[in-house]
């Protein structure tokens, strides 16, 4: 970052109380001081973006629970599914350079990229990737803490189930991301991580920013991830490698330096007298392109708009007579939010250290448009936190009939060292379960790990470790010869795993 563009963000993070004073922001920060006591958020980083200008930069609380390390405008974040849109805007730079079109199919850039389905396989466009519109079903098991690179969970996409026709539905999908990394490597001969540091994080000023969780090492004030428990207990959780999802959510930044990509945005592609991607591009990434029904956790976040769509990385809905285009990110233990109102030049960038926080993401963004607009508004704390503890509420009962369901007194049906066994997927791999002085163990792909726990009958309860993940059902089928035939697993629904000989 040169001298002069480090004195003005120096200037306009001094002066962002004198700022927002004349903007409509006076007492933001109590606000925000009250709202993330509200939701037992150890810490969190907001700023606010208006005319090109940084009008309010904050942070609260702090990096860990029982730490005394505060937040600022400065720490690192993990930015999750945020990171989506830096994916659209660097092929919408190779768009301009006419090494991509938006309509290519996906085969002449990523021939690995095979769906069980010929016709979809034959039709995919590279937009579609970027659109949540593939059909296919999520399947985040194949990246997720799998060990597998970039590469190798392409190659498994040909065994992930098609659940919709393509263009037909929104079924939200981080594997077709995944892809849309590779037509980046292949069109420009640099990896996604390149290429988003060289011609996006450099020409920002964001230097602090990475693509990669080993990067973190490096680097001091970064927050530490935090998970609720169902009994709300609030415990701080290790980082987890994502890389191979990188284009999907593996971005780590600043609200401060955050703030910088949503100038950019707001500038239709130009920052600080640079164009970095014509208006043309960009505003195609802006652009609807698959309706979104509003039901489910999608009508939680969005509960007063009229409409929903999901553009280029960025999801666009309406409030009080403005477009929002705006983008969460959630992934072990944080939560983002950066949001745009094109036609009235502001943005926000709302960062925490806590999982699954988008009631409070929400509640603010749409409390800060309220500012900006004029007038008081809806009572959006209040109204979220009502929402969300009722969706908590659910889930604890939901949890408690799991609980009751168990039948007391059973034993398995066969001898428990005869469970132990290798039980492969075709899509997800293979689960091994092991054996040692009568209590079984089960491992799936890197990061799972855990023992199991007789729950009733042939099925057991196993907590993988790790912090973020539930503890989850494995149930055992007999074959008709008397053996353990098929493993179950409860994951991303019920995933048949078949045991194999020898």
């Amino acid at each position: 970052m040169n001298r002069t563009r480090f004195l003005a963000l120096v200037f306009f993070v001094v002066f962002a109380p004198a700022a927002a004073a004349q903007q409509g922001l006076e007492g933001l920060g109590a606000e925000i001081e009250q709202m993330i006591g509200d939701w037992g958020i150890p810490g969190a980083a907001v700023v606010v973006i208006q005319d090109d200008e940084i009008t309010f930069a904050q942070g609260f609380g702090v990096r860990e629970i029982g730490g005394g390390d505060p937040v600022d405008e400065h720490t690192i974040f993990a930015v999750g599914s945020t990171s989506k849109a830096f994916t659209a805007a660097s092929i919408a730079m190779l768009v301009d350079e006419g090494k991509v079109s938006w309509d290519d199919p996906i085969g002449d850039h990523v021939p690995i990229f095979q769906l069980s389905d010929p016709y979809i396989t034959r039709d995919l466009r590279v937009r579609d990737l970027m659109a949540h519109n593939s059909g296919l079903m999520r399947g985040d098991r194949l990246w997720y803490a799998s060990g597998r690179s970039r590469e190798e969970v392409l190659e498994q996409v040909r065994h992930q189930p098609v659940t919709f026709p393509l263009r037909s539905t929104f079924q939200y999908n981080n594997t077709t991301w995944i892809a849309a990394g590779e037509v980046i490597e292949n069109a420009s001969g640099m990896s996604w991580d390149d290429f988003v540091a060289s011609r996006i994080f450099r020409p920002l000023g964001m230097t602090r920013s990475t693509t990669s969780v080993e990067a973190l090492k490096r680097l001091d004030n970064v927050a530490t991830p935090h998970n609720p428990s169902l009994d709300g207990e609030v415990k701080a959780i290790p980082y987890r490698n994502i890389d191979n999802a990188g284009p999907a959510g593996s971005i780590n930044s600043s609200a401060l330096q955050m703030a910088q990509w949503i100038r950019l945005q707001l500038g239709r592609g130009e920052f600080e007298g640079e164009r970095l991607i014509s208006e043309e591009a960009i505003g195609e990434t802006h652009t609807s392109q698959m309706l979104i029904r509003k039901e489910g956790t999608w009508a939680l976040t969005w509960p007063e708009s009229d409409f929903l769509t999901y553009g280029l990385g960025w999801f666009l809905s309406s409030y009080r007579d403005v477009t929002m285009i705006s983008h969460g990110g959630n992934i072990d233990g944080m939560t983002a939010y950066v949001g745009f109102v094109p036609r009235r030049g502001y943005g926000m960038v709302i960062l925490s250290n806590l999982s699954s926080a988008n009631g409070f993401s929400s509640a603010l963004a749409h409390r800060i448009i309220d500012r900006l607009e004029g007038g008081e508004g809806l009572p959006w704390n209040e109204n979220m936190l009502k929402v969300f503890n009722e969706f908590t509420d659910r889930q604890r009962a939901a949890a408690r009939e799991v609980e009751e369901s168990r039948a007391e007194g059973t034993s398995t049906t066969l001898p428990v060292a005869e469970y132990a066994g290798t039980y492969a997927n075709d899509m997800y791999g293979e689960i091994a379960v092991t054996e040692d002085g009568g209590v079984l163990s089960a491992s799936f792909g890197a990061g799972y790990h855990g023992s199991l726990e007789h729950w009733h009958y042939d099925t057991f309860r196993v907590g993988w470790g790790g912090g973020a993940e539930p503890r989850e059902f494995l149930r055992f089928e007999i074959g008709t010869d008397g053996k353990v035939a098929v493993l179950h697993a409860e994951i991303e629904g019920s995933i048949a795993f078949r045991r194999q000989e020898g």
